[in-house]
C-alpha cells in the first residue's frame, strides 16, 4: 500500500469526516453557504421559507458551538428577539424562550415573504436561543451538537 492511502485511511479511520476541521470552520464555510443561497446561488437553492428557516437554525447552532466572534453576531440577532417578544416587551409579559423561539418560528412559517432575509433571521434566532428554551427545542439543539461533534471528531 502506498504512503498516502495509509494516512488517507488514517484520516477517515481517527472519525473526521472532513479531516483537520473545527466548529469554526464548518461554521464558517456554511454561512457563506447560506448567504449565496439567500442571494441567490446558482447551486445552493434556498428559494423558499421552510428551507430559510431550516438554514437559520442550522446557522445559529453552529455559531452558537462555534463561539467567539459568530456567538457574539448570533447573540446580537437573538437580544433583538428578546427585546422584542420576550421579558416585558410587545406581548406585555414574558413568553418564557421557548415561546419566543415559538413565535419566531410562526412568523417565519406562517406569513407569505418576499424576502426571504426575514424568516432566515428569524431561523438565526431560533437555532441560538433553542439551547436555553428547554423542551424539544433544547433537545434538538443537544441532537444537532452530538451529530457535529461525530463530525468533527471531538466533543463540542
Amino acid at each position: 500500500m502506498h504512503a498516502h492511502a495509509l494516512t488517507l485511511a488514517a484520516g477517515l479511520g481517527g472519525g473526521q469526516f472532513l479531516g483537520s476541521i473545527t466548529v469554526v470552520g464548518i461554521a464558517g464555510g456554511l454561512t457563506l453557504m447560506f448567504i449565496a443561497g439567500l442571494r441567490g446561488s446558482d447551486t445552493i437553492k434556498i428559494n423558499d421559507k421552510k428551507k430559510a428557516l431550516i438554514w437559520g437554525c442550522l446557522i445559529g447552532q453552529l455559531w452558537a458551538a462555534a463561539g467567539g466572534t459568530l456567538a457574539e453576531m448570533g447573540q446580537g440577532v437573538h437580544q433583538v428577539s428578546n427585546s422584542v417578544f420576550g421579558g416585558s416587551g410587545l406581548l406585555g409579559s414574558s413568553p418564557g424562550q421557548g415561546g419566543v423561539c415559538f413565535i419566531l418560528f410562526a412568523i417565519a412559517y406562517a406569513f407569505r415573504w418576499k424576502r426571504l432575509v426575514w424568516p432566515a433571521l428569524c431561523g438565526l434566532a431560533i437555532g441560538i436561543g433553542a439551547a436555553e428554551a428547554g423542551g424539544i427545542w433544547s433537545l434538538a439543539a443537544n441532537v444537532f451538537h452530538m451529530l457535529l461533534a461525530t463530525v468533527v471528531g471531538k466533543v463540542v
